[in-house]
């Protein structure tokens, strides 16, 4: 890819952290690597999946059709075998309103406080979505058996959620008729249904962790996600935040192939994304979708160690390691992180699908 077709990718994050690891990570690549800062007016999105690769293609959605440009997400889990695979997708916000890095590290550890040794695994999971929202840009065909990647990485063609005739409603959140829709398709309640009530089941004890606090914060968390059915209306305000914007489930725009015929499936569109947003005009009608994953086995420390990394890493202790993540140099704690793995994956299936 010469620097006359460079191309820009946006990374969906404001997390300066992250940011800066993802630029790391993607250094020596043949694209111009920008933060979601660099957007004015791109909205924050609410993430309500249940999977971390659901939550990612949202992220990444949103991003490449505000910019026009290639969208790279990621989103992690952190899930503690003791505590029955919590916090998982709530690593983010663990413990509550305000939460911290030091406060969910806090948490864990305090509920894992009596637990001893050779019971206190975790792992981490990454899933990466690499999202064009123009792939002929480079002057490729779109024929089916273009932009083939390399296992482990997958391949999805996407239809552009915004392309339609119609015209787009100026609306900052979908009207509750479109989700009435949405939710018969995806049958999201049931989803949510079933994640609570798996995440809300008493795990085996191996080692005397808090049950009942465990069962308190676990309710408190599936309470404040939308269409959770231990949901209030009062928990899906906004809370006087910037604009947000809310999907269905990105599945529901997976399209065969390139050229294939597909019904319209809804009667509606997606809504909130700015008349004025750039990818209004360079967005195509057809995106192109690569996802990997990456994970990273270890254990739990019994207090925060090492000054580096951010969030779970100054309590977790990847397996052969002597050393937490945050104890680690950068270029050691790529070489084994899950985000590092997951990108690497990406990295080597982005130039077979480009061609370079």
């Amino acid at each position: 890819m010469t620097d006359k077709t460079r191309r820009k990718v946006v990374l969906a994050s404001r997390n300066p952290d992250k940011i800066c690891e993802l630029q790391e990570l993607l250094a020596g690549s043949p694209f111009t690597v920008v933060g979601a800062g660099e957007y004015p007016g791109l909205p924050e999105v609410v993430e309500d999946g249940t999977t971390i690769l659901g939550n990612a293609r949202r992220k990444a959605m949103v991003t490449a059709a505000f910019t026009g440009e290639i969208a790279l997400a990621d989103d992690t889990s952190f899930q503690v075998r003791e505590l029955g695979g919590w916090p998982d997708i709530f690593a983010a916000r663990f413990s509550g309103s305000g939460a911290t890095y030091a406060s969910n590290a806090d948490l864990v550890l305090e509920l894992m406080r009596e637990v001893p040794a050779g019971v206190r695994q975790a792992r981490f999971s990454t899933s990466c979505v690499w999202l064009d929202p123009r792939p002929a840009a480079q002057g490729r065909s779109l024929a089916g058996d273009e932009f083939p990647v390399l296992s482990p990485a997958r391949r999805r063609w996407v239809r552009n959620p915004w392309y339609g005739t119609r015209p787009f409603h100026p609306d900052s959140s979908p009207t509750p008729r479109e989700w009435d829709y949405w939710n018969t398709l995806s049958d999201r309640r049931d989803v949510w249904q079933g994640y609570a009530t798996e995440m809300l089941s008493d795990p085996t004890n191996f080692g005397g962790h808090d049950t009942a606090r465990l069962a308190a914060v676990g309710r408190q968390l599936l309470g404040t996600c939308p269409d959770s059915p231990l949901c209030t209306e009062a928990d899906q305000e906004n809370g006087g935040g910037g604009p947000r914007m809310r999907l269905p489930d990105p599945g529901l725009w997976t399209v065969p192939k390139p050229g294939s015929t597909w019904a319209e499936i809804s009667p509606f569109y997606p809504t909130g994304l700015a008349q004025d947003a750039p990818g209004r005009e360079l967005c195509q009608p057809l995106w192109l979708e690569v996802a990997t994953d990456g994970t990273l086995n270890g254990e739990l420390a019994r207090q925060p160690l090492g000054g580096g990394g951010f969030g779970y890493d100054p309590i977790f202790r990847p397996d052969g390691s002597e050393q937490t993540l945050a104890e680690l140099e950068p270029d050691a704690k790529h070489a084994v992180s899950h985000r590092g793995r997951a990108l690497r994956r990406m990295l080597k299936a982005v130039p077979r699908a480009y061609g370079y």
